[in-house]
């Protein structure tokens, strides 16, 4: 399943794109049900993500799991599974970061409740190989980018995921009020989706987090992070599966030009 045309289109100009109805309603509520059931895994990490930047800041830091979801014992490990290597995203990857790309890190969970603090605007603005987005021959090529599974709600207003659209190909470094959201110059964005959407951006868009203010829900966000098969922005990692498919082998392939397994929508 390739990108349209038109998704190609605005990702190309925008950085990031939403994907709704990834995940039918049954998969959310069984992706929600292996984190409640592996909730004393989940530690809130020290606040200091809001880097001084008063509008970001809050009373509790985010919550994140402290074992890899892929690893749990069945059946709770399978909705992460299926994110993992899920066709739709796959399409998305092997035209944003060429065939034979790999996961990089992650799956990592972000828990949000009333009062967690966000993460200060960052990205786009320095020199990074890893991180880039280049248009060449027709395609697009980029480096790290992330694919976010929505497993609740996110509303206007509600906090969570934040950017400047069209920031991966800035030539100016952001102004720190901007960074600090205390003057966004009416550029930042907030991205709501709704449970069951996928929000795919590059790492090179400046975008950060805001303050969760829901009272009665949660944020609950699964990352993958992909890079392509040539390039690493973190250590390496062996497949932590036990039974792994081929297709989750190919994905967690070492970094490498040539030889590289190509998964698509039916498999390797």
């Amino acid at each position: 399943m390739s990108m349209t045309e038109n998704e190609k289109f605005l990702f190309d100009l925008w950085g990031y794109l939403v994907l709704e109805d990834v995940l039918t309603p049954e998969e959310v509520g069984l992706a929600n049900e292996a984190i409640d059931r592996h909730a004393h895994l989940i530690q809130n990490r020290k606040l200091g993500l809001s880097h001084g930047a008063k509008a970001f800041e809050g009373v509790a830091g985010r919550g994140e799991l402290q074992q890899n979801p892929l690893t749990f014992e069945r059946p709770w490990c399978e909705p992460f599974r299926k994110m993992l290597t899920h066709p739709h995203i796959i399409g998305i990857f092997n035209d944003i970061l060429g065939p034979g790309f790999r996961l990089d890190h992650g799956p990592g969970l972000i828990r949000m409740v009333h009062g967690t603090e966000g993460y200060r605007l960052h990205g786009g603005m320095t020199f990074d190989p890893s991180q880039y987005h280049h248009f060449a021959h027709g395609q697009m090529q980029c480096g790290l980018c992330t694919a976010t599974w929505q497993l609740t709600d996110v509303c206007e207003g509600d906090g969570g995921f934040a950017c400047i659209p069209g920031s991966h190909k800035s030539n100016y470094r952001p102004p720190r009020d901007v960074l600090a959201w205390e003057n966004d110059l009416g550029c930042v964005k907030h991205i709501a989706a709704p449970a069951g959407s996928v929000i795919v951006f590059n790492e090179a868009l400046v975008h950060g987090t805001l303050p969760w203010q829901p009272a009665g829900r949660e944020r609950r966000s699964i990352l993958f992070k992909c890079a392509p098969g040539f390039l690493s922005w973190g250590p390496p990692s062996e497949c932590p599966i036990a039974d792994p498919t081929p297709e989750e082998l190919a994905i967690y392939e070492p970094p490498h030009r040539t030889g590289r397994t190509i998964l698509s929508r039916n498999g390797v």
